[in-house]
């Protein structure tokens, strides 16, 4: 089968399973419509008041007994199970909070999860310090290990999945009777699922099997869709590319040359970017304050995480790294903005809009994302227009 055939009949499956979605209510979904499914707060919660025997599922410890089972793996004595509790935000030294933890009388579970936020310094060793005849688990959208696990012994952190284990357990969730039979519970736990196939680019199960029945359909197939497939990185990476380059061009400031530039060892950042599942942040800096403290400058900074943003950047000798000034400080350096202090940044905002609806997605777009879109020349230029009039804003 020929390139543009298969596409033509991949585009066909994408198009019919969009129109099921529409008809059937599948793009209402609540975890996208609030954005939930990409704050990593409320997510917490929602899991939270899962897991909690005393949620308002009242389903007692159905469903945190099926999460220890399937997603921790652990064996808990039945004597604990009489004084189980969940906690959010649970506090311990230093006013560091862990996102999750299951606490019987002789077993401390943390549980940290992370869908898009970094790391801070030190974390998971941190957890280890309280966890109780239990390992740190560790919850990301595709199970990996912290950046900085290499500080702490790896097999005390266990890393787990939203793209593999959370869904896993929910669907243990639904196989239940007493979740069968309450249609709202039953509903949300669905409307989760799909949102978390969403974010960790994942197709339903149906369209799925459909588009791998025309792919292996023929050798013929077979060799369009690897040639399809040793091409598409190159043309995402060309448009991070092409984004950059552009917003060099229309804000024509001399940038700094470093190893934050996009450009920096032949565009590695840029030609790495879609070899991992974190981002390699290709960007822009431009100098806005020089020597306000010894070794010390504001940088003016457009990046690319998951998506695109701007804002400013506090560099201790030309080099990223934790915050070096206070809030106070920030404010007097740059009085027109309102400090938000997040690692090295001092302030940052999505572009060109501040809303996460409204911007594309580079790393992992839905069927809805606005990331398509940008192939579109119109399109383009409107995107742009748009962040340059965003970043003369926070520029200025």
């Amino acid at each position: 089968m020929k390139i543009e055939l298969l596409l033509y009949e991949v585009s066909n499956i994408t198009k019919k399973h969009e129109f099921v979605q529409q008809k059937t209510g599948g793009f209402f979904n609540i975890f996208e419509i609030t954005n939930i499914a990409y704050d990593e707060v409320r997510i917490c919660r929602f899991l939270y008041e899962l897991l909690n025997p005393k949620g308002s599922h009242y389903q007692g410890d159905l469903y945190l007994k099926l999460f220890v089972e399937h997603v921790l793996q652990l064996e808990l004595p039945l004597i604990e199970w009489k004084q189980v509790k969940v906690h959010r935000e649970f506090l311990i030294e230093d006013n560091r909070r862990i996102d999750l933890v299951i606490q019987t009388p002789n077993y401390l579970v943390p549980i940290e999860v992370k869908i898009f936020a970094r790391d801070q310094e030190n974390q998971c060793a941190d957890y280890l310090k309280v966890a109780q005849n239990a390992n740190v688990y560790y919850l990301t959208r595709f199970g990996i290990l912290p950046p900085d696990s290499s500080s702490v012994d790896k097999a005390l952190i266990t890393p787990i999945s939203f793209s593999q284990d959370i869904i896993k357990w929910l669907d243990k969730c639904l196989e239940q009777r007493e979740t069968m039979k309450v249609a709202p519970i039953r509903e949300v736990l669905l409307q989760f699922i799909a949102a978390i196939k969403n974010f960790t680019d994942q197709l339903e199960d149906e369209q799925e099997m459909e588009i791998k029945n025309i792919l292996t359909a023929s050798p013929t197939s077979m060799k369009s869709a690897f040639a399809i497939e040793k091409s598409l990185k190159g043309a995402k990476s060309d448009l991070l590319q092409r984004v950059f380059k552009e917003l060099e061009v229309r804000i024509g400031l001399e940038k700094l040359h470093n190893e934050y530039d996009y450009a920096f060892n032949d565009q590695k950042k840029v030609s790495t970017y879609y070899d991992f599942k974190s981002s390699t942040y290709p960007g822009n800096s431009y100098l806005y304050k020089e020597g306000i403290k010894p070794g010390v400058d504001i940088w003016f900074r457009i990046e690319i995480d998951w998506c695109l943003y701007a804002g400013f950047v506090v560099a201790m000798n030309g080099e990223a790294g934790q915050q070096v000034l206070s809030e106070k400080e920030i404010g007097e350096y740059i009085p027109h903005i309102e400090p938000c202090i997040d690692n090295w940044w001092a302030y940052w905002e999505l572009l060109p809009h501040d809303d996460e609806t409204l911007v594309p997605n580079f790393k992992r777009p839905n069927d809805e994302d606005l990331y398509f879109k940008l192939f579109d020349e119109v399109y383009f230029k409107e995107f742009i227009d748009k962040t340059m009039e965003r970043i003369e804003v926070i520029f200025r």
